[in-house]
């Protein structure tokens, strides 16, 4: 399966996970590593935006497309326990490494999750080596989507 990922054109091969180690991410506490991908490239766009400065459209940006292999993907998206937030239970399962990949929903897109969700992916794990960065290409982002 390929998945996409949307990073500053410096930084869009690192897999390191490093970005989300060092700020936190909905899925994971500051200090533990995760890539955060997404099913579509449509998707990334749309996680990039609602983080971004709404006064500009991302600017120097790239996406890539990154091979997960079949047999390593999960199935189902992910339904918390009751009780549970995505954050204590993303990060128990990165430190844990119960898996190469968790697909989520996406908060920004939660009407069909069988189609459009998030994958975050743990470095952690002992099969991440065999993920890898299938092609890179600039992203422009369309100067329309800023907001004054």
């Amino acid at each position: 399966m390929i998945v996409f990922r949307i990073a500053n054109k410096a930084r869009v091969e690192d897999l390191s996970g490093k970005g989300a180690e060092l700020f936190g991410g909905r899925w994971n506490e500051k200090g533990i590593p995760a890539l955060y991908t997404s099913s579509s490239l449509s998707l990334a766009a749309l996680e990039i935006l609602v983080h971004a400065d709404k006064s500009l459209a991302p600017a120097n940006m790239a996406y890539a497309k990154i091979y997960v292999p079949d047999r390593m993907l999960s199935m189902k998206v992910l339904e918390l326990p009751k009780g549970a937030s995505p954050l204590e239970y993303g990060s128990e399962w990165l430190r844990n490494k119960a898996g190469l990949m968790l697909k989520v929903p996406s908060a920004v897109m939660p009407y069909d999750p069988e189609r459009e969700f998030n994958l975050i992916l743990n470095p952690l794990h002992k099969e991440y080596k065999k993920i890898f960065v299938a092609e890179t290409h600039e992203f422009l982002f369309d100067a329309r989507l800023k907001r004054e």
